[in-house]
């Protein structure tokens, strides 16, 4: 069996920005292209990005997806593309993966295992694929495709692809994080490899959408369950390896590990940042208190748009201390971010003086205290 030269095309696509994901997709399908690979691989739904929602419920959408597809396709030489999209039939809709090459789409693979719990409500929009194992020839090598929670089963459809004679599983992905879920995924994969018998390359989608933020985290992993080749998480890229299924090996080297509480803030860090992007926001502005939580969403906010783009406000009353005074305005000069006091002295007052005839016979407690924070 020949190497596979496999570019893991670890993106951050837009919810419902078809035209900005071709874009993408194709400027990573040229770089891929650049270093010779055989195939470039794409997140799960990557043409729509991930979750598309109820966007799927506008048929004008689902058929720009088509087309956008077919561009993209067409854009295909030598190089092959695995392609997470919108597919549609009269079954209903299907989270499909195209396998495209020479111009056009060779193979469409329909997602089988629809995720319907936790963050997933793939049941509401998708009806599952069904037939036989879609295995496409890349470069010599025979390829079974399949779509994230498709490598979730065992003896699901990864086994039935390498049945069909699949060398090496592919497997495109929107899989969200949380924390310790790099670990459950090296466990789930590594079974399915020894399972199948067969090399699985996964490809993560990586970036936030509202309340959901992908890790990446792309792996190349061996038929005897080993890691070969990793991607960064929580960083766009592209990563380039030859996999060789018979000798069990793969170039692109080892992502170095996060711990637990810096992969927690890398991903609080990039759901922020896509967070403002993806909704046109410019800057930031927190109120800065001198205590722990706004010193910590003010570092956040530094680390997902610099600086420049984060302005802190500290709001004192009789009820403020010197001290966080002091504190807020030594981390925002630590931060380098605009700093800025604006006294609500007045508006407590004006709510003390409102609230004065409800007080009456009650001695000065929490309830004053606590209109600082409500003005």
């Amino acid at each position: 069996m020949p190497s596979l030269r496999i570019a893991l095309c670890q993106l951050d696509t837009v919810v419902g920005d078809l035209d900005g994901n071709i874009e993408r997709m194709v400027a990573a399908l040229e770089e891929a292209e650049e270093a010779g690979a055989d195939v470039a691989v794409f997140p799960e739904l990557a043409v729509t990005g991930y979750p598309p929602e109820d966007l799927l419920l506008k048929p004008r959408f689902v058929g720009d997806n088509l087309e956008a597809l077919a561009k993209l396709a067409a854009r295909t030489g030598r190089t092959a593309a695995v392609v997470g999209f919108v597919g549609r039939d009269e079954g209903g809709l299907r989270n499909a993966a195209a396998v495209c090459v020479d111009g056009v789409v060779v193979g469409v693979y329909q997602k089988r295992l629809l995720p319907n719990y936790a963050v997933f409500d793939e049941r509401r929009y998708f009806r599952p694929g069904s037939g036989a194992p879609l295995v496409v020839d890349i470069a010599g090598v025979r390829c079974g495709i399949s779509v994230c929670e498709d490598a979730w089963q065992s003896d699901g459809p990864m086994a039935a692809a390498a049945h069909a004679g699949a060398e090496v599983i592919v497997n495109i992905n929107a899989s969200p994080y949380y924390r310790g879920r790099l670990r459950e995924r090296l466990a789930m994969l590594s079974a399915r490899s020894v399972e199948t018998g067969c090399p699985i390359v996964y490809v993560n989608q990586v970036g936030g959408q509202d309340e959901l933020v992908f890790d990446g985290g792309s792996l190349v992993v061996g038929r005897d369950g080993s890691v070969l080749a990793s991607a960064p998480q929580f960083q766009e890229g592209l990563l380039v390896s030859d996999l060789d299924a018979e000798a069990g090996t793969a170039t692109g080297g080892l992502a170095p590990p996060l711990g637990d509480d810096a992969e927690v803030y890398e991903a609080l860090v990039l759901g922020t940042r896509d967070y403002i992007a993806k909704n046109g926001f410019g800057d930031v502005v927190i109120g800065l208190s001198g205590g722990i939580d706004s010193s910590l969403v003010a570092a956040v906010a530094v680390d997902a748009v610099g600086p420049d783009r984060v302005h802190g406000v500290s709001m004192p009353s009789r009820y403020s201390s010197e001290g966080s005074l002091d504190d807020a305005r030594a981390l925002a000069e630590r931060l380098g971010i605009d700093y800025r006091v604006i006294p609500i002295e007045p508006a407590h007052a004006a709510f003390t003086e409102m609230l004065a005839e409800s007080f009456v016979g009650r001695g000065e407690d929490l309830a004053e205290e606590n209109l600082q924070s409500r003005s």
